[in-house]
């Protein structure tokens, strides 16, 4: 038992020992290792097996997309990938030779590509989109440059063209597709050199190549399940091609280059291949088709009178928003403008010039909201796009043909009294599409203002106040765009320029049911004073009169209460309003309004003392033979009220006055001041003045409208 116990006591001090941090750090870390090194191992044999099965698809994937007409972009991609692979297998310790029967297998696969690349090149069906794809395709196989790929397409044009010669049969027929292949190169290298292919160069750069989408879709590659255990490098490898080492002026000198020399070599052929030729009615019809071959193909893009014409019809587009707005106004329309003094336009930014704070003051006093520069918008892009065919006509007014293309070469069109080319495809032609543009920019304005005319005679139909808004929006689009037309620079050209779409009878609608709706308050106002002064007995205003006799030097309290409400219910809806057909509209609105009721008000105090002169005669007559006394206090007040009369329509008439010189349109040749011109005439006699009060009446009217004015600005 003893025995037992001790044995029992050394084994657990043993166990003790051995349970200290120090043992227990070690075990750890060397089951940290053993584990390591398992994993390693089963990761590098995993890597390799999943790297050997792509690569080992790469071929089997790039001959079923050659088979069936795939992209080679794409064929290209995973040629790109599969030599990463076999890089990444070359290098391994343990190389198995599967991977050197499969390199011999894409070179193969590489070669196919690049003949395919060259058909494509070589055609002259190929539309620019597959031009630009298979030289992006290129550039990855080869590893190319810009430069290098325009040199590789300027080559096999040149080896297209010369096949053209080699057949004996058809001669006429093969020598025209040759000078169609020359002509459609010198396009394509303008349109696809340096910008386009530049583009489409840069968006490889935008993801590694194993997150490419068309990669990832490939099934044989089953890159779900092996990507984790690619190796970095390949997983991680994005496209790097040199987009940007091709410029303009470098491109244009390769152009001009193999331009000359293809055209000699043209020519050269074309005389050797004619050398066995000996009917001259064949050769001077091959003469006419050449010509016509080159001058229809050399003189323009195909197709460019009708993208002009698409164009200028893209302003439909405008009144097609401005339709969908006004539709849905109730829920599209909510903002509104804010003050210049608003928190959110003092506590902008002011650095670089603080040209948004500016901007936004511009667009806070020209009533220019989220509506409103919506539609600006879309005619600056529509504006931009004609801006931008008139400066290609521009540019093809300016090319030099015969320096590009003369090649030293005698030209003979003098004999058959042919037009030089020059003047053929840098005058004649532009002049032609110059027309062109103006004809459908005519078109484009003249039906524009057909439908914004049937749009503002929709609109302006009821006279309501909740038409107004809508009303306002019109006038400020019209206006924004109205501004910018002359932009366009239609009356640099030679024809006639195209009539303007926003004419005054356009917008003369609008203003009228703006001056309609503004003024309504101020009438108002106005007709409430007028009643008040006809039926009160004495004149509030008579102890400001000066002179001798006293006679009124400033208006009623009504008279200015009224052009104070008119500008600021103006100045409500936005000063920048008030044009001046608007403000000539409102003027007319209010002054035919203003004239009734100041008729109105005349014709009352005249019916009113009318009325008190018949009771007094009736008064007289009852109380005949009264005492003398009586009959004194009558005809003290028949006087008194004489007087009222008489300094109610003397003030009346400076009232006339002076709304007649704020409201008066004679500077506009308009005849509306011959209403007031009756009106104070007729207040003139009532109020039984004498000529020289008259014109002090007058000429005070006048000097208080010139303090006055700028106090209804507006209305100036």
């Amino acid at each position: 038992m003893e025995g037992n116990m001790e044995q029992i006591e050394t084994t657990l001090g043993k166990v003790g020992q051995k349970c200290n941090s120090r043992a227990v750090d070690r075990i750890s870390d060397n089951y940290a290792k053993l584990d390591g090194h398992w994993r390693a191992r089963d990761r590098d044999r995993y890597a390799f097996a999943s790297q050997l099965s792509i690569l080992q698809s790469c071929p089997v994937v790039m001959a079923r997309l050659l088979k069936k007409g795939g992209s080679s972009l794409l064929i290209a991609k995973v040629l790109v990938l599969s030599r990463l692979l076999h890089k990444a297998l070359s290098q391994a310790i343990k190389k198995p030779p599967f991977v050197d029967n499969v390199r011999d297998q894409l070179a193969s696969q590489r070669r196919r590509l690049l003949s395919r690349i060259d058909r494509h090149l070589s055609g002259s069906t190929a539309d620019t989109s597959t031009l630009v794809e298979n030289m992006c395709a290129f550039s990855l196989a080869t590893s190319s440059t810009p430069t290098d790929v325009l040199r590789h397409f300027h080559h096999i044009r040149m080896e297209a063209i010369a096949e053209a010669f080699k057949p004996h049969e058809n001669v006429q027929e093969h020598i025209l597709n040759g000078l169609k292949l020359c002509v459609q190169t010198l396009q394509d290298t303008q349109a696809i050199f340096p910008r386009r292919l530049a583009d489409s160069l840069a968006k490889l750069k935008s993801h590694p190549l194993m997150q490419d989408p068309e990669i990832r879709a490939i099934a044989e590659l089953n890159l779900d399940i092996h990507e984790r255990w690619i190796v970095e490098e390949a997983r991680n490898y994005t496209p790097w091609p040199r987009h940007d080492e091709l410029k303009r002026a470098d491109a244009e000198g390769l152009l001009k280059s193999w331009a000359k020399h293809a055209i000699s070599s043209f020519l050269k052929s074309m005389k050797d291949v004619l050398s066995n030729v000996r009917g001259l009615k064949a050769v001077a019809e091959l003469r006419r088709q050449l010509l016509e071959t080159w001058l229809a193909s050399g003189s323009g893009v195909p197709g460019l009178k009708s993208i002009v014409h698409v164009r200028a019809q893209g302003l439909h587009s405008i009144t097609s928003e401005i339709s969908k707005t006004l539709e849905n106004w109730p829920t599209a329309n909510r903002e509104v403008m804010s003050s210049l003094w608003d928190s959110t336009i003092t506590s902008m930014a002011i650095s670089n010039g603080a040209e948004s704070f500016k901007q936004e003051i511009l667009n806070t006093s020209h009533g220019r909201n989220g509506s409103v520069l919506h539609i600006v918008s879309m005619y600056q892009q529509w504006a931009n796009s004609v801006l931008e065919t008139k400066r290609i006509i521009k540019e093809m007014r300016e090319i030099r043909w015969d320096e590009d293309f003369g090649g030293g070469v005698d030209d003979s069109d003098d004999e058959f009294g042919l037009d030089p080319k020059q003047a053929l495809l840098s005058e004649d032609d532009p002049h032609s599409l110059e027309e062109k543009v103006h004809e459908a920019l005519s078109g484009a304005l003249l039906e524009l203002q057909k439908n914004l005319k049937t749009l503002i005679a929709r609109l302006t139909s009821d006279m309501q106040e909740s038409s107004l808004p809508k009303a306002i929006f019109l006038l400020r689009v019209l206006r924004e765009v109205s501004e910018r037309i002359p932009r366009l620079g239609l009356k640099d050209t030679e024809s006639a320029s195209p009539p303007t779409p926003f004419t005054p009878s356009l917008v003369e609608p609008l203003h009228n049911t703006l001056a309609t709706v503004v003024s309504q308050s101020a009438l108002a106002s106005l007709k409430k004073s007028l009643r008040k002064i006809s039926s009160s007995q004495h004149v509030l205003s008579r102890i400001l009169w000066e002179g001798n006799p006293p006679l009124p030097v400033q208006p009623s309290p009504g008279t200015f209460k009224f052009l104070h409400t008119l500008s600021k219910d103006m100045g409500v809806y936005g000063g920048d309003l008030w044009a001046p057909g608007a403000v000539r509209m409102i003027k007319g609105v209010t002054g035919t309004e203003v004239y009734n009721l100041l008729k109105e008000c005349a014709n009352s105090i005249q019916a009113e003392d009318d009325m008190l002169e018949v009771h007094d005669e009736q008064a007289n007559g009852i109380k005949k033979g009264g005492d003398k006394d009586h009959s004194q206090v009558n005809e003290e007040s028949t006087t008194d009220k004489g007087e009222v009369k008489k300094e109610m329509l003397t003030q009346l008439f400076f009232d006339i006055s002076y709304l007649q010189l704020c409201l008066s349109l004679s500077g506009h040749n308009s005849s509306s001041d011959e209403p007031f011109d009756t009106l104070l005439e007729a207040t003139y006699e009532a109020a039984n003045l004498d000529e020289a009060s008259r014109v002090r009446l007058r000429k005070s009217a006048a000097d208080y409208r010139k303090r006055t004015y700028l106090l209804f600005a507006l209305l100036c």
